[in-house]
């Protein structure tokens, strides 16, 4: 529910993120689009410093970046070393709200210690908390912290965001007495435009994001797809490790796996033909999690000008939002065959490719920057009345 309009400026507020720019994950994006609507004296981004990824342009205008600790998600013990790093983070992060006259806090999962650290030092100094859950937390990880964390920070905090109306179906469900609604997923790129889109010969196909268990099943018959079907060829943009990749079968001649800045993503998609969208089936990850999440990825695939063919179970949000917006082509059985007849169905049908594609132009416009800045503002102002 939107709060009333209030008079007051908006309290300067931490965000604080395991995964920040110039970091390669879904998170760090959505925290880097949002932090770019607000000014320098207005908000400040605190997270992991990854030395692994490629640098993004930051306009000094916007929000400072900060990293205190490092990402340590490719290294050995990585659990215990986030885990060590706690205490400076919690003490650097309250010695920023003292000095810098920091009223409100973010806190942001993925990333429970982050999300500890931030509940941590919104109690130490009494400032106000915000959640922002990016995925579902306790129903996916039944892990002491968590039991003893997530109603703890539900309880603490002011309002709960959450990144889509499945996450709010759940949590209304799950917990009928939290105030909570959706933050969305923001883009701020200069939309390319609307175009026929193209297609190559072989056909380039493309995939960008995180490969998970949110995603391995499916993913692992897409690339079945492309060993089996002639004339294709697939660039992967991850941040995954390579033996990751390979694992689900992304492997061969036909297949490019890299990195690339999220500054030039969009162009790099936008030199494909057709855009791979995995998601859910089989997976190691609570069912709660596969049907409300909402991949970043998405959002991207939507403005690219490039139609997506889309691989989910017929019951989850992602599929619910695709069918509603008429924005891909989606084959919701878990079954190679029926995946490479809606490939060949993309590459033979060009008024197919050309309707989904203005089709997820006009679904792209609820994620606008400022439109989405302006809720949070809205609600943070209203609560530091």
């Amino acid at each position: 529910m939107k709060p009333s309009a209030s008079n007051h400026r908006f309290p300067k507020t931490i965000v604080m993120a395991r995964s920040i720019p110039p970091a390669v994950t879904g998170s760090s994006i959505i925290v880097g689009n949002l932090a770019k609507q607000f000014s320098r004296d207005e908000m400040i981004v605190i997270g992991a410093w990854d030395p692994g990824t490629p640098r993004v342009a930051w306009s000094k205008a916007w929000p400072r970046l900060r990293y205190p600790v490092l990402w340590s998600i490719r290294w050995r013990g990585e659990r215990w070393i986030r885990r060590a790093q706690l205490p400076w983070l919690v003490l650097f992060t309250t010695w920023i709200v003292l000095t810098r006259r920091v009223k409100a806090i973010i806190a942001v999962y993925p990333g429970d210690i982050y999300l500890l650290a931030a509940y941590l030092v919104a109690r130490l100094t009494g400032r106000d908390l915000y959640g922002y859950f990016h995925n579902t937390y306790l129903e996916n990880n039944q892990t002491a912290l968590a039991r003893w964390l997530q109603p703890r920070v539900f309880a603490y905090a002011k309002h709960t965001f959450v990144m889509s109306e499945g996450m709010e179906r759940l949590y209304n469900q799950n917990y009928p007495e939290l105030v909570c609604s959706p933050l969305k997923h923001t883009f701020n790129d200069e939309l390319p435009p609307v175009e026929d889109p193209p297609l190559h010969d072989p056909v380039r196909l493309c995939f960008s994001g995180t490969l998970n268990q949110s995603c391995a099943d499916a993913a692992s018959r897409m690339a079945q797809m492309v060993q089996e079907v002639d004339g294709v060829a697939l660039q992967i943009f991850t941040g995954t490790p390579l033996p990751a990749v390979e694992k689900l079968g992304f492997t061969g001649s036909k297949v490019t796996v890299g990195t690339v800045s999220r500054d030039e993503l969009i162009d790099r998609l936008r030199d494909s033909d057709i855009l791979l969208l995995p998601h859910g089936f089989t997976s190691t990850f609570a069912q709660e999690e596969i049907l409300t999440i909402f991949p970043t990825k998405v959002i991207e695939y939507l403005i690219s000008g490039r139609p997506i063919l889309a691989h989910m179970p017929p019951d989850c949000f992602l599929a619910e939002f695709l069918r509603r917006h008429d924005c891909a082509l989606i084959v919701d059985e878990p079954d190679v065959t029926s995946l490479k007849h809606s490939l060949d169905r993309l590459c033979n049908d060009a008024a197919l490719r050309s309707r989904l594609v203005h089709n997820a132009r006009a679904a792209a416009k609820q994620f606008e920057a400022p439109t989405v800045a302006a809720y949070l503002r809205d609600v943070i102002t209203h609560h530091s009345g």
